[in-house]
């Protein structure tokens, strides 16, 4: 499971300060899913983040890129929407990975968020 997470700190490394990961992914590599509600989305979310809540990512599939890793996040580390949304992902052939503690944990850091 480790190997298909991400810290906060990584993915902010990636988005918002541009630099290479130890995994050698950058920004353009990734795609941002936030999978909580749209309402949650519209508060606040990581800059860049495409919103599909988990209930309508079925529909949504066949828009999402095969060339990209898609980096899902929930509401908190205990919120089980990202895991359920990576096994989802990965079960219809996507690279996937999950930000490990969630938006909670990425506000808790002061990170940038779009309002």
């Amino acid at each position: 499971k480790l190997a298909y997470e991400m810290t906060p700190y990584s993915l902010k490394g990636m988005i918002i300060d541009k630099n290479t990961t130890a995994c050698g992914m950058s920004a353009k590599d990734v795609l941002v899913l936030d999978v909580r509600s749209t309402e949650s989305f519209n508060e606040s979310h990581i800059p860049g983040a495409l919103n599909i809540p988990l209930a309508d990512l079925a529909g949504k599939l066949a828009t999402l890129p095969k060339d990209k890793t898609l980096v899902t996040y929930c509401s908190s580390l205990t919120c089980a929407l990202a895991p359920k949304a990576a096994l989802k992902l990965a079960e219809a052939g996507f690279k996937v990975m999950e930000m490990y503690g969630g938006f909670a944990t990425w506000n808790e850091h002061g990170f940038p968020v779009v309002k």
